[in-house]
């Protein structure tokens, strides 16, 4: 039995990573906490599906997708690690909670979960992790978040490396800003330091970024970058100097008020 395993699959970018490896296995298994979301979602493929109700920044969630892979031994033929979440603000804006939270999920879950889930690929397999367009530069009041996703960049690029004697490739997939939930729970907190809503466009198209990742993981590339905006950022990366950075990230912010302004 083939599986596409795709986690932060209640909504978005998980979602339509679904969507799009649903014909190339015998069953994809959805991950995430919304189980609703999650059974809708299967029932919308119109093929075989498996729900694993999983809270990814606790060790029990983590542990139910090895208990699954022990259970059923499927050959993995896609892993998604989709799963994540951000918080915009100062250190002492966030709630310490969420900070460690954001490490958990974004940092520790998906190494963990490829970890466990490579021993189950055969050759052509292929592995997709959730970059970011802020993991090319350093970003005040976005800090844990997007220094997470430094980790995820430079993870995925010498993992490429190791598995590709067993005929495996890893893809960062790093996009701009996507119209998806995240931004919303990411900017919704009042009082906070955030971008402003013009600097946060164009807002790309979630099934074509997706479908892009996909082509490019096909092709074994260790990283996707989406449009000319993030391509930009990334050129810019390359040739500037992180104060330049910095301080052109911080002409985007600006800070909210209490009252929500």
């Amino acid at each position: 039995m083939t599986v596409a395993i795709i986690t932060g699959a209640s909504s978005g970018i998980g979602a339509e990573f679904a969507k799009g490896y649903k014909d190339r296995v015998d069953e994809v298994w959805l991950v995430a906490r919304r189980v609703d979301r999650m059974t809708a979602l299967g029932e919308s493929l119109g093929v075989k599906y498996r729900v694993i109700p999983a809270d990814l920044c606790t060790d029990e969630g983590i542990e139910a997708i090895r208990r699954a892979l022990e259970s059923e031994r499927p050959s993995v033929r896609y892993l998604v690690n989709a799963a994540g979440f951000g918080d915009f603000g100062s250190f002492d804006e966030i709630d310490e909670n969420k900070v460690r939270m954001m490490i958990d999920l974004n940092v520790k879950a998906l190494v963990l979960i490829t970890h466990m889930t490579i021993p189950y690929m055969e050759r052509g397999g292929r592995i997709i992790q959730l970059g970011s367009g802020s993991c090319f530069t350093p970003l005040p009041y976005f800090n844990t978040y997007s220094s997470g996703k430094v980790f995820v960049l430079h993870y995925t690029k010498s993992l490429n490396y190791e598995i590709k004697k067993y005929g495996l490739r890893a893809t960062c997939f790093c996009p701009g800003w996507v119209h998806t939930e995240f931004l919303g729970k990411a900017t919704a907190k009042a009082g906070v330091t955030r971008p402003r809503d013009s600097a946060m466009k164009p807002l790309l198209n979630c099934e074509r970024v997706v479908k892009g990742c996909i082509r490019a993981s096909d092709k074994g590339r260790a990283m996707y970058v989406t449009n000319w905006y993030t391509k930009l950022q990334h050129l810019l990366f390359k040739i500037l100097p992180d104060p330049i950075l910095t301080r052109l990230w911080l002409g985007m912010l600006e800070k909210g008020e209490e009252n929500g302004k």
